[in-house]
């Protein structure tokens, strides 16, 4: 029996959370039933070898550096036209693409190019990104609106699956939750005593605001002499973050770790008390997994993504705004026992809801027919 051809199509390939997840899904399917390739653009600063490197399961890769993030008309069409030749001469059985801008154009060079199967993964939509203008946001969901006759969405959450289907024309969302890859840690122990601690992991970037994060760290370390907060990771907003830090006299309090390795990154995570995630918008955040796999309760926005990932009260916490951040956080920071209680609910929950092996049993039988 032939295998079936699948290609994934990404743009923000690299360190970020939709660029690991395509990675390990290229690595997860079965090489018996399917030839994976890649075609992808990185984001800037990530060298395309280097992302090439963490999706050795992709037999052919090809690098399509045209299709930047922002919309560019020329590049833009520069891309379509790559892809479009691209998917003619390899002739895929399907096409996925993942996050706006390749989902727009893959879309449009799979249909152009006769691809049998084409699916679509938002990842976060584009028309969520409060740092857009209205006009700009209005424009992005046209967009999506205008391609979503193309193909079948698979949205990574409920939350993305509910906001898909006002798109969809009526044809079929299903929904595929990114999971959480590793193998799960052993549970740690908390409640020992000591310095509690509170963090966020990912991006300096404008859709984490950090900055809440600076000000909770104030605003908790002033009113517990007992209590640490750390940022792990850095980003574009780095040297902003850094100097509300040193305004605010949280340098010593406030601990910004700077990019670290993987590795390294992860065993920081598993350090904290409380992860709190309070970002502004989302499509499934790999770091709230990682904490909830490692047995550590979240403090999280009520974002798409977020709600998904967080069961309010059992899990971890949803907090609508700043006041509700610091004190939900504040009561997981004063109570070790119900964070041990929400932290091996949270292991639970990545088990059963967020494994590898259902995510990939639902895209396999997708890309089968």
């Amino acid at each position: 029996m032939d295998r079936v051809k699948v290609l994934q199509v990404i743009e923000c390939g690299g360190p970020g959370g939709s660029g690991q997840q395509v990675a390990a899904l290229c690595n997860a399917l079965d090489p018996a039933r399917f030839e994976v390739g890649l075609a992808y653009a990185v984001r800037p600063g990530t060298a395309p070898e280097d992302y090439r490197r963490t999706a050795p399961g992709a037999a052919q890769a090809f690098h399509i550096p045209e299709m930047t993030r922002e919309i560019s008309p020329g590049r833009d069409l520069a891309a379509l036209r790559r892809l479009t030749e691209l998917f003619r001469r390899e002739k895929p059985d399907v096409v996925h693409a993942h996050c706006s801008k390749a989902g727009a154009l893959a879309r449009l060079a799979a249909r152009r190019a006769g691809v049998p199967r084409i699916f679509y993964s938002p990842r976060g939509y584009s028309f969520l990104m409060l740092d857009r203008p209205a006009a700009s946001r209005a424009f992005y969901r046209a967009i999506e609106r205008s391609v979503s006759w193309i193909g079948e969405i698979v949205a990574v959450s409920e939350s993305e699956a509910a906001l898909a289907r006002t798109l969809s024309w009526g044809k079929p969302v299903h929904v595929a939750p990114d999971p959480y890859w590793p193998a799960l840690p052993s549970p740690r122990e908390v409640g020992k005593g000591g310095a509690v601690t509170v963090g966020a992991c990912g991006r300096l970037t404008y859709a984490r605001n950090p900055e809440a994060f600076v000000r909770l760290a104030q605003r908790l370390t002033d009113s517990r002499n007992d209590l640490r907060c750390l940022w792990v990771g850095d980003g574009e907003l780095g040297a902003q973050v850094r100097e509300m830090i040193h305004d605010m006299n949280l340098s010593s309090r406030l601990e910004l770790t700077g990019w670290l390795a993987p590795e390294t990154a992860r065993e920081r995570l598993r350090g904290l008390d409380v992860l709190v995630h309070f970002s502004r918008w989302e499509g499934l955040p790999n770091v709230v997994l990682e904490a909830m796999a490692a047995g550590v309760p979240v403090v999280a926005s009520d974002a798409p993504g977020n709600r998904d990932a967080v069961t309010d009260g059992e899990t971890g916490l949803i907090a609508k705004d700043e006041v509700a951040l610091l004190e939900k956080t504040l009561e997981l920071v004063d109570d070790p026992a119900r964070r041990k209680r929400m932290g091996e609910a949270a292991r639970e929950r990545v088990a059963q809801r967020f494994s590898p092996r259902k995510t990939v049993e639902i895209l396999e039988q997708l890309y089968a027919g």
